[in-house]
């Protein structure tokens, strides 16, 4: 795979040859009726497609969702998957309206589009089969929407769990795409009462009475500060008629958190509110008719890869970088079960469950692009990380494979690695003339502790450090544990792995040297190495001004328990060029 996000030449072919076919295809499945719990329709004209296509191994599982696997005999998958299903009935009136490049029609965006891409990725897949390192399993899945209770991605994640490296959905449209979901717990709650005539047994309860006073009570929840927590009524039905005291009312209701507690919080809420007001002459019901789970962890490293790619991914397609958001969609599933999961849209569209849906039907090309792209890259992200500790480095490959890094990031430092003569030289004043430091300066950490980060087998990174270290700008700190190098190859970068690497070798120190400080240094305007120190603890506790230049400071960073007070009054020592 290119390590440079530019789109490759052969999916912008395939999908300027194909447009006409993905249209004709929107054209057709769109005017299927898939109301949630009755898509069979739908799933058999995708699996009569992907037959025409040449797929012939296709099938549907007893739930209903269209599968097809590519590299089958692969032992690790990841999941595409798209919904079959809409929010409008079946008795709804589905025309196609083309009016200067805006089609409309309900549910053509979500979900109708999405599942266009996918056939037309499994299209692509048949015919070109790259060779991939890993297997895939595309899915046209059922009963997303409303009630539907994400059925079809249960199903799905129940049956491949221990072989999925991460899930990618397609829905909805470009501008955002999800990585973190949002659950949801949802109630059919009814009252009964005696009832009667308006007039004639006025003061009776009143179903609707109830049931409409149990409402605004809910209202008065009040979520944790700082929580993403909502509640809402979508459907009220009762009474008989405008002269009858109702005797039967029900709603609708659900709770949405991006937090379980708060989930936990909510259902005890109700429940004890609809305890309170039981009483002889009203009956209350209350049935969970449908569960959401919120994300637990996954694997960051991999998460934050699979986001970057979506996002990287679509902004060379069509020029704009989506916003990450959150949503409820059919990824909460997978990512409750520590899955590394994204939902990601392909086209520009609008109006999402109302019968004005829209879709820019000139951005159907550039959407194909981004999901053969997207389907094509993603696999070379989920392969197996190995974390392999050294107290020095003698194999001769992995010093290779260390110097090779070394050098892909030598101007990356300041001043590069290759003017350097080891990790810890404080007078920079003879670097002009050197240009063959990388050596040296390999042999340097060859001799330290080293956490090495290999994918498939090849370092991407790496951080050493010392033990014991003593330095004159830092007489706060004897026998520190002293951070010397974090390098990381350039195509990983931005997934989380440099603060990995400062947890792990933390743990590490810890352990081996548990009464000692962690100090480290780097150079002032290093600012996504300074974030990441803030962030996970370290405090600046010497500034040697003008250290490796005119402007350019060397900063000393320590963890401890003194750190914070001295970082409060940090010195600012001149220095020597």
């Amino acid at each position: 795979m290119s390590k440079s996000w530019e789109i490759e030449e052969c999916f912008e072919v395939f999908a300027r040859e194909n447009l006409s076919l993905a249209k004709q295809t929107l054209k057709e499945l769109v005017l299927i009726p898939a109301a949630t719990g009755r898509e069979e329709k739908r799933a058999e004209y995708c699996i009569d497609w992907m037959r025409r296509q040449g797929i012939t191994d296709v099938f549907s599982d007893e739930i209903g969702n269209v599968i097809w696997e590519y590299q089958s005999e692969c032992r690790r998958k990841v999941l595409f998957t798209a919904h079959l299903d809409t929010v409008f009935s079946e008795d709804e009136p589905l025309k196609l309206a083309e009016e200067d490049g805006i089609w409309k029609c309900p549910g053509i965006g979500d979900n109708t589009v999405n599942v266009v891409l996918l056939l037309m990725a499994a299209k692509y897949l048949q015919e070109v089969r790259p060779k991939l390192p890993c297997g895939l399993i595309l899915s046209a899945d059922v009963g997303e929407e409303g009630l539907g209770n994400l059925k079809g991605i249960r199903g799905l994640t129940d049956t491949y769990e221990k072989q999925l490296s991460a899930v990618i959905a397609f829905d909805l449209y470009r501008d955002k795409i999800y990585p973190r979901c949002i659950g949801s717990v949802r109630y059919r709650i009814g009252t009964k009462t005696e009832g009667g005539h308006s007039f004639l047994d006025f003061g009776r309860k009143n179903a609707i009475a109830e049931l409409c006073s149990l409402v605004t009570e809910l209202y008065q929840m009040c979520p944790k500060a700082g929580s993403r927590t909502t509640y809402n009524v979508g459907v009220v039905e009762g009474g008989t008629s405008v002269n009858t005291i109702a005797q039967e009312a029900s709603m609708l209701f659900e709770f949405r958190s991006d937090s379980y507690e708060e989930l936990d919080a909510c259902e005890k809420f109700l429940e004890n509110l609809i305890e309170k007001r039981r009483c002889s002459d009203v009956l209350y019901t209350c049935e969970m008719v449908g569960k959401r789970p919120c994300a637990r962890e996954t694997d960051k490293i991999r998460m934050a890869r699979i986001t970057n790619c979506c996002v990287k991914t679509l902004q060379a397609a069509v020029g704009t970088a989506p916003v990450c958001s959150e949503a409820s969609t059919d990824c909460n599933i997978p990512l409750s079960r520590h899955i590394p999961s994204v939902c990601v849209g392909f086209c520009r569209g609008g109006g999402a469950h109302t019968r004005e849906e829209w879709l820019d039907i000139s951005t159907l090309e550039t959407g194909l692009i981004s999901v053969l792209a997207l389907v094509y890259r993603i696999p070379f992200l989920c392969g197996d990380s190995e974390i392999v500790l050294r107290n020095k480095i003698t194999d001769m490959e992995e010093k290779e494979q260390i110097c090779s890094l070394l050098m892909t990031c030598d101007k990356d430092f300041i001043p590069p690695l290759s003017v350097r003569n080891s990790t810890s030289q404080i007078d920079w004043s003879q670097i002009g003339g050197r240009g063959d430091g990388i050596e040296e300066y390999l042999e340097n950490i060859s001799q330290q502790h080293v956490i090495l980060w290999k994918e498939n087998g090849v370092i991407r990174a790496f951080i050493t450090w010392k033990d014991h270290f003593q330095c004159e700008y830092l007489p706060e700190y004897p026998d520190s544990c002293y951070l010397t190098t974090l390098c990381i190859d350039p195509a990983y970068r931005g997934q989380g792995i440099s603060e990995r690497l400062y947890e792990l070798a933390e743990t590490e120190i810890r352990v081996k040297f548990p009464d000692s400080a962690i100090t480290l240094r780097t150079w002032s305007g290093n600012r996504a190495q300074e974030h990441i120190l803030h962030k996970i603890g370290y405090h600046v506790v010497r500034v040697l001004e003008n250290d490796r230049g005119e402007g350019i400071d060397t900063v000393y960073y320590a963890k401890s328990d003194i750190a914070k007070n001295i970082g409060n009054d940090k010195k600012r020592v001149k220095g020597e060029n």
